[in-house]
């Protein structure tokens, strides 16, 4: 009776209704669109750890050719650390998923002064883990370029990586790509962070908001995603592989659909800046003139000190 009952509901077409809907987990267009995210950044990965094995070995009597502008070391990295870019990418790959899940909920109630102090605990306890994990094959200063003796550039790299992506933004607003991806997913491509700042009334939320985007996540965020994920990443599956999957990856995190495109050209810029420079200073300074720009914005418009652009 069983048997015949699936046979007759495959030959109807009927087989769905089989299924207890209730149990099936309610996906909405954003959240879909990031697992989509998420699964091209592994794809890549893997196609390039794919493309690394097969790839033909060089003759022994012909050196390999020095790669150009190639200065981010992966003689450290080591088959354990697959287990640490499934495990960071894990963590981050749930943060990203849970900021699109609180749709519907206001700045002030998402992001608290408790939740910000966490967020804020959480990424010293993330820099720990990935600092402990590298720590007894390579010392710090020498993973990640600390000592860089062109560091005057910091001053003059990250304002103009800001510039280059504020144009981004502009052509991409004008063009009303955002503008459509926000009717797409239903949901503005404003930051919970950047209205936090602008509209609400706890100081506390606003002082923890600014520290936490304009010192902790440029440098919290640099040494997870461009000073671990990458340099593993590219030890696995090339430079290349390396740049595109960090880059996806540090988009989709931060869990805001209709930004993603230009957030994966930033971290696109970020990578490649670490990698021409081989100072994770460089990748600092973009991440923290960018977001500090965005700050004080945000604290100019909230002290009234020029008027808001009206939306469109």
């Amino acid at each position: 009776m069983w048997s015949w009952k699936i046979s007759w509901h495959r030959e109807e077409g009927l087989l769905a209704w089989d299924v207890d809907h209730r149990t099936l987990p309610n996906f909405d267009t954003a959240t879909c669109l990031l697992i989509a995210a998420y699964s091209l950044a592994f794809l890549i990965l893997l196609s390039g750890i794919a493309r690394q094995h097969f790839a033909k070995p060089t003759p022994q009597d012909t050196p390999p050719p020095l790669p150009r502008n190639n200065h981010v070391a992966t003689w450290w990295c080591s088959p354990i650390d697959a287990l640490g870019l499934l495990m960071m990418s894990g963590v981050f790959i749930s943060f990203g998923l849970s900021a699109a899940s609180a749709d519907g909920k206001t700045p002030e109630q998402t992001l608290t002064p408790s939740l910000l102090i966490g967020n804020i605990v959480t990424f010293a306890v993330l820099v720990g883990a990935v600092t402990t994990i590298v720590y007894r094959r390579v010392r710090p200063s020498a993973w990640l370029g600390l000592r860089w003796s062109q560091w005057p550039h910091f001053f003059w790299i990250g304002p103009c990586a800001v510039m280059t992506m504020w144009v981004v933004l502009v052509v991409l607003n004008a063009s009303g790509y955002i503008a459509w991806m926000e009717r797409i997913v239903g949901n503005s491509s404003t930051q919970d962070a950047v209205a936090l700042m602008r509209d609400s009334k706890d100081s506390w939320s606003v002082g923890l908001m600014a520290f936490s985007a304009a010192i902790i996540a440029p440098l919290a965020e640099e040494i997870i995603f461009r000073g671990y994920l990458y340099p593993v990443a590219k030890s696995f599956a090339g430079m290349t592989a390396g740049v595109f999957f960090s880059a996806l990856l540090f988009a989709a995190c931060h869990g805001n659909v209709p930004l993603m495109l230009p957030l994966f050209l930033l971290g696109i810029l970020l990578a490649l800046a670490y990698e021409w420079t081989g100072s994770i200073w460089a990748s600092i300074s973009i991440h923290f003139f960018f977001n500090s720009a965005t700050v004080a914005t945000q604290l100019a418009l909230r002290a009234g000190w020029f008027p808001e652009l009206p939306s469109t």
